[in-house]
């Protein structure tokens, strides 16, 4: 045997999770024993080298009876019985030996005992039997034909059968039809791999009513016995069918709110036209620019419409992935950038999962560029960039959005999150873009919101911009 094998047979002796104990039958010591037989007894490793079974047993007491047992097992090979210990202190233990003779040589026949605390196994069954019926889950074993051993009340009350009726039904026929072959299947799965966890399935009751159950099994160990344990989701799916209503009702008044600045913007325009083409004050020179307007509009209409698509079903806490949001509100709103000269340069250095409403967020970063936009337009900037960076920062991720549109009064700037406070003419905004996005933000998803002037340097000059910062 190689040093190898040797270590192996070490690790796995001392790593056993049964008392173990090596007896020369002829000095009558133990001179082997593992970690829980140490445990089990009380006794150190030089101690338990000391004594003798017969400091162990409260059985065979004399000599005649103990070498009685031990010619046994000689004779046999092996023995296995139960029998009464003692540890080290005078505790009282039930335990269940198992011996086997081994004879590294012919002078010194050895014996290979592992103790089982039945004490121990007994307050497990206890414990198990304490869950199993007072578990407000349907907790049944069945065979591995699909027939009722037992079961708790919460099962019984669930099937709304009697004992005598569910005792002499197959599991089987508490499930749908559709359902009853996956049921077969599971079983054998749960044969060969143990354990199967949260299986939807539809439970049929004593009376027809239909449940949502989620179903775990797991293969006892006798191997003969399947634990089978429903859960009753009916009343969960109602409410979180309740919540997607809800959200959806959310995300109608979100698109409402969205839709109604722009849809009165596309009636200014046509109406502007209508009137001044009735007092033949039009200038057919600008029904381009008005058309590409609407036309505009329209399509920022159409984005949220396909945005809430996207989502209208979704878990509110998804998650996504920061670079790729960005670049898809990029993409939807690159028509405008393009329209207004404005050059967008990307600095991903972090790419983290973010949990957000992707919808409402989506839409701050949009009221945040479109602040930019409106900031380059009132300031008659040329030269236009607006510069996004990701970055890791003390654990936090950090998204960056800077312009070079000359930045704001220092005096104004603690008043930009104010309802309803602008800069710009009253005709061209209402104040709510920033206070909205700090709402979604803050407010809504619990990150960090900040803006700071900053100084841009873009194609070797230096500009005056602002700095928004979202710390996730």
């Amino acid at each position: 045997m190689d040093e190898q094998q040797i270590t192996l047979l070490s690790t796995l002796f001392n790593e056993s999770l049964d008392a173990i104990l090596i007896l020369n039958l002829k000095t009558q010591k133990f001179i082997l024993s593992n970690q829980k037989a140490l445990e089990l007894y009380n006794y150190t490793e030089d101690e338990i080298k000391k004594i003798t079974p017969k400091d162990l047993t409260l059985e065979f007491v004399t000599n005649y009876e103990m070498e009685k047992r031990q010619k046994n097992i000689l004779e046999k090979g092996w023995d296995k019985f139960t029998t009464k210990h003692k540890t080290k202190d005078g505790k009282e233990l039930d335990v269940l030996i198992k011996s086997k003779k081994i004879q590294l040589n012919l002078e010194t026949p050895l014996l290979y005992i592992t103790i089982i605390n039945l004490g121990k196994e007994q307050k497990l069954e206890q414990e198990f039997e304490t869950i199993f019926y007072s578990s407000k889950d349907g907790i049944a074993t069945i065979d591995l034909d699909g027939n009722f051993i037992k079961f708790n009340d919460s099962f019984k009350q669930l099937s709304e059968y009697s004992y005598s009726e569910l005792i002499n039904i197959s599991a089987f026929q508490l499930f749908s039809e559709t359902n009853k072959e996956k049921i077969k299947e599971l079983i054998n799965q749960v044969i060969k791999e143990k354990y199967i966890e949260n299986y939807e399935a539809t439970f049929i009751t004593k009376h027809g009513k239909s449940i949502i159950i989620y179903i775990t099994m797991n293969l006892m160990p006798n191997q003969k016995e399947i634990l089978l344990i429903i859960k009753d989701f009916t009343l969960l799916k109602l409410i979180e069918l309740e919540k997607k209503f809800k959200s959806l009702n959310e995300l109608i008044q979100n698109i409402s709110h969205q839709w109604k600045q722009p849809l009165s913007t596309i009636s200014i325009i046509a109406s502007g036209i209508k009137l001044q083409k009735e007092l033949n004050l039009y200038n057919e020179s600008n029904l381009d620019e008005d058309m590409n307007k609407i036309v505009e509009i329209t399509n920022y209409l159409s984005n949220i419409i396909n945005n809430f698509d996207d989502i209208a079903f979704e878990n509110l806490e998804k998650s996504y992935s920061i670079c790729q949001l960005m670049s898809e509100i990029l993409h939807d709103m690159k028509k405008v950038l393009v329209k207004n000269n404005i050059k967008i340069i990307t600095d991903y250095r972090v790419d983290d999962k973010i949990y957000i409403e992707k919808l409402k967020f989506s839409e701050a970063i949009r009221n945040i560029l479109n602040n930019s936009i409106d900031a380059f337009r009132e300031n008659n900037v040329t030269n236009r960039v607006i510069i996004i960076k990701t970055e890791s920062i003390d654990n936090h991720l950090n998204l960056n959005i800077k312009d070079n549109a000359g930045g704001i009064d220092e005096n104004i700037l603690p008043k930009i999150l104010e309802p309803y406070f602008t800069t710009k003419h009253q005709s061209q905004g209402t104040g709510l873009g920033l206070t909205n996005a700090y709402k979604t933000i803050v407010e809504m998803h619990k990150y960090l919101l900040s803006f700071n002037n900053c100084e841009t340097t873009f194609e070797n000059k230096k500009y005056k911009g602002l700095k928004v910062t979202i710390t996730f």
